[in-house]
């Protein structure tokens, strides 16, 4: 049987770069010359004391005057770079003293010692200096600069930090890459050895490219898209996999991805983070939303209607911005069907987003995980062969995901 997935094609809607709102750097110009496209993005989470999925995900030393190494995978190629900073979350300034960007000598550098490519070591500015100061609830960019990314490169970037204030601070929880914490200024330093690990991302939050005839895929969801059971410092999650399958086409190659997935977040979640994780995408011409399953399972009987009207205020906000929306159907839930009506609420739910979806125009198509990655004999289940519990998906899972979707959809 083919488990391609079947996707409902509705009318063309246009598509525009959208500018960033309430950054502390001057923003790109309309001028297609200069048009900036994420090629890498996470989602920024507010890890502060008194929040349970905060709990073990603080700095693991003291942050000021030391240096941060951190690891991404990005997807568009590009020569003109620039990363976006952010302190969403903090409470007191945060001072940057250097950031370098570089490049990884293997892809899986942060499963060694950090070791970077020291011919590739770029310094980067900030309003021409190459120190800067990011304002409580403040994002900066840094200046444009010369660097040669290719297509689906893993790179470093080195932060020395100034005065921060550790708790509370805004990261990302779910990097599944390693990072270093080094002593003093080694924003240069070859490799990390000797340096403390943790699997964490703070500060750095967008890597853009000016890519004029580009468009970045923006896919929100949670934990699964995530990449909870990935191989970590590997680059496997289904969006990696979906990456990698968009540049090796040449009609999709002007394609990158965001991954603006959140461990634990819910539809609700969606719809009140989209503003800051989706809209400020650079570059942005596509959106799949695939979440909803913790709704169901940890939300306190949510009703279907209640996951079906979040899903349109995303799709109503994404239209708004310009965008071409996809859904993704809610996956297996193992032995959480056995608890009160949840089964029958993600059922109704697939439903609605396989048919009412399309036909009324809140979906432009469908991408039908479920059927991918269910058990035929055992369907509220996973399949063992891609499952590493009753929710998540493995390595295999996760390709088999991206494997499924049609290139077409975003082909020029």
């Amino acid at each position: 049987m083919d488990k391609r997935i079947k996707i409902l094609i509705a009318p063309l809607l246009g598509l525009f770069i959208g500018l960033i709102s309430g950054c502390a750097s001057t923003s790109p110009d309309n001028d297609q010359s200069t048009a900036w496209v994420t090629t890498w993005a996470t989602a920024t989470e507010n890890i502060r004391e008194g929040f349970w999925m905060s709990k073990g995900h603080f700095p693991p030393k003291p942050l000021a005057n030391d240096t941060l190494r951190m690891f991404m995978r990005t997807s568009l190629a590009g020569e003109t770079v620039r990363i976006k900073l952010s302190n969403r979350f903090g409470k007191q300034p945060v001072t940057i003293k250097k950031a370098h960007i570089s490049k990884a000598v293997t892809p899986d550098a942060s499963a060694a010692d950090g070791e970077i490519d020291l011919s590739t070591d770029t310094p980067l500015k900030f309003a021409d200096s190459f120190s800067v100061t990011i304002p409580a609830g403040g994002t900066i960019y840094s200046d444009p600069v010369h660097f040669n990314l290719p297509a689906l490169s893993v790179v470093a970037l080195s932060l020395q930090y100034g005065q921060i204030a550790e708790k509370p601070i805004t990261g990302h929880r779910g990097a599944r890459t390693t990072s270093f914490f080094a002593k003093g200024d080694a924003v240069s330093n070859k490799n990390m050895q000797g340096a403390i690990r943790k699997d964490i991302w703070y500060t750095a939050t967008a890597i853009e490219v000016i890519a004029p005839s580009s468009k970045t895929i923006v896919a929100l969801g949670d934990s699964i898209t995530d990449g909870y059971g990935t191989k970590y410092n590997h680059h496997t999650r289904w969006t990696d996999y979906l990456a990698t399958r968009l540049a090796h086409n040449p009609k999709t190659k002007h394609i990158g991805i965001a991954n603006v997935g959140i461990g634990g977040s819910s539809s609700k979640m969606g719809v009140e983070r989209y503003k800051w994780d989706v809209e400020n995408i650079q570059g942005a011409g596509y959106l799949i939303i695939f979440v909803g399953i913790n709704d169901i399972v940890y939300g306190n009987n949510r009703s279907a209607p209640f996951v079906i009207d979040n899903y349109k205020k995303m799709a109503k906000n994404a239209r708004e911005q310009g965008l071409k929306v996809y859904g993704a159907t809610i996956t297996p839930m193992g032995s959480n069907v056995t608890k009160g009506e949840k089964e029958a609420v993600r059922q109704q739910v697939n439903n609605w987003i396989r048919t009412t979806s399309v036909e009324q125009g809140i979906y432009d198509g469908v991408f039908d995980f479920d059927a991918i990655v269910r058990n035929p004999n055992k369907p509220t289940y996973l399949l063992p062969a891609y499952a590493v519990d009753d929710l998540h998906l493995n390595i295999s899972g996760y390709k088999a995901l991206a494997e499924a979707i049609d290139l077409s959809l975003f082909a020029q």
